[in-house]
């Protein structure tokens, strides 16, 4: 058997009673989170520039785009709640691999949909698309070497949106391994060493299209196309294509049904780049520990990843996106108490006080960050508030909030989360029955848990 053979058969092997309670809870904790954040950013620049397209090449399906009246088939759906659950830079993230849940459940929710499918194959398709990409990002990741010359998320993650709607269809191994062999042909390239240069895009990962792509995929199979079903195996497999310069494929089997990284998966406590937050906690412990005016301060250090010193700085943001990667604006607006927890405001972009803080805000690399980073996955942060009358206050960080390991953000914070983003948009009421449908997922069909999705 081939290693994709093998995959595709632990893959479609995969059942709702045999997932543990807690991996079912993380699922349905993980739609939650971004629904809500897929409701808010459907009201954002991005989406709105992105829906006239979509609306002209769609006649009319049965799956909601959320947060607006508007209906798609699966594909474009997809690709319209995919794009707008970026928008806020709030979704879920998994540290050096990206954001899976945008990768994976608009397509999970949108073919669920379109088949009335149950709350449990829906939980089980999702968990299915997590733990295939995470695990496939865990076999190609590159040396550190390379992953300076080339990454790329969407390239790979497409696998876990092709992954949760072909369990949806409820595909065969051998179906499996023909989408898997296909969906490649329709994954981005691997872009981001080229993401950071301005003005920056606001397709970020491009995951609208891996969703699109991924249930096309998956179509192509039903209709009877075949794809190679050694698409992961060789010297010429995914690997390379993908541009990495390695591949480790224990890694898509070990501890299959032990480890899931569903579990690992962290939420995102601030409307920034993940790779910013240990910054955020580390400023949020020194103004929760020490008191001080703003206009106190003289400078403030940050020392991190050599990555982020070079990329998460520069010019003033002319665009939300381009401020959700910059670490200066993201401390400002803590210091001005306009914390990004609710998403970037096009309004704070013009705030000329915001600016003046920021050009207080140095960074430098800190030292051993860059091996704890690339190894160990950790974002190591020091933060140093210089005052005026010579005292330094200082505090750091490696693990973020919301991820495993750091500090704490549960189901109670999500439930908070979700409600302070969807409430605007589809009502306080629609919004209490909405979560408590998704939170009771296993025990309804997709359309009962969707029903309270609509604009008030």
């Amino acid at each position: 058997m081939t290693l994709t053979e093998d995959v595709s058969t632990k893959v479609t092997t995969l059942t709702f009673d045999a997932l543990p309670q807690q991996v079912r809870d993380k699922a349905k904790l993980l739609v939650l989170d971004l629904v809500g954040c897929m409701i808010a950013g459907s009201r954002t620049r991005g989406a709105v520039q992105l829906m006239p397209h979509l609306t002209s090449t769609d006649s009319g399906g049965n799956c909601r785009v959320f947060g607006t009246s508007l209906k798609f088939h699966p594909g474009n759906a997809a690709h319209a709640n995919a794009n707008n659950a970026s928008m806020l830079t709030l979704d879920d993230s998994y540290v050096l691999f990206g954001h899976p849940g945008s990768s994976v459940i608009p397509a999970a929710l949108a073919v669920a949909e379109e088949i009335d499918a149950s709350g449990k194959d829906l939980i089980t398709a999702i968990v299915g698309g997590y733990e295939m990409s995470l695990r496939l990002g865990a076999a190609i990741r590159p040396s550190e070497n390379r992953d300076r010359e080339v990454k790329g998320l969407g390239t790979w993650q497409i696998f876990g949106a092709c992954t949760a709607a072909g369990l949806l269809h409820r595909f065969d191994a051998d179906q499996m391994a023909d989408a898997y062999g296909l969906v490649p042909m329709h994954a981005p390239l691997p872009f981001l060493r080229k993401f950071h240069s301005r003005p920056m895009s606001l397709l970020k990962n491009n995951y609208g299209w891996a969703n699109k792509g991924a249930i096309m995929a998956v179509d192509l199979v039903r209709t009877g196309f075949h794809g190679n079903r050694t698409i992961f195996d060789g010297d010429d497999g995914f690997w390379i294509m993908a541009g990495s310069d390695r591949f480790e494929p224990e890694e898509m089997l070990g501890r299959w049904g032990e480890r899931y990284f569903t579990i690992e998966t962290g939420f995102r406590a601030f409307g920034v780049c993940r790779w910013i937050h240990t910054s955020i906690d580390s400023l949020r412990s020194i103004l929760a520990r020490d008191k001080f005016d703003r206009q106190d301060i003289e400078r403030v250090q940050v020392e991190t990843v050599s990555e982020f010193v070079r990329d998460f700085n520069g010019p003033w943001p002319e665009s939300t996106i381009e401020a959700a990667f910059h670490i200066p604006y993201a401390l400002a607006l803590e210091l001005h108490d306009k914390s990004s927890s609710t998403g970037l405001r096009e309004e704070d972009l013009g705030d000329e006080e915001l600016k003046k803080t920021a050009t207080k805000i140095r960074l430098s690399t800190l030292n051993h960050a860059d091996d704890k980073f690339y190894s160990k996955k950790l974002l190591p942060a020091r933060v140093t508030v210089i005052l005026k009358n010579g005292e330094t206050l200082s505090a750091e960080a490696e693990i973020p909030t919301g991820a495993p390991g750091g500090p704490a953000f549960g189901q109670a914070e999500v439930e908070a989360k979700f409600l302070t983003l969807a409430t605007p948009h589809i009502g306080q009421s629609n919004a209490n029955h909405l979560m408590e449908a998704l939170l009771k997922l296993e025990a309804l069909s997709v359309r009962e848990a969707l029903q309270f999705c609509a604009t008030p």
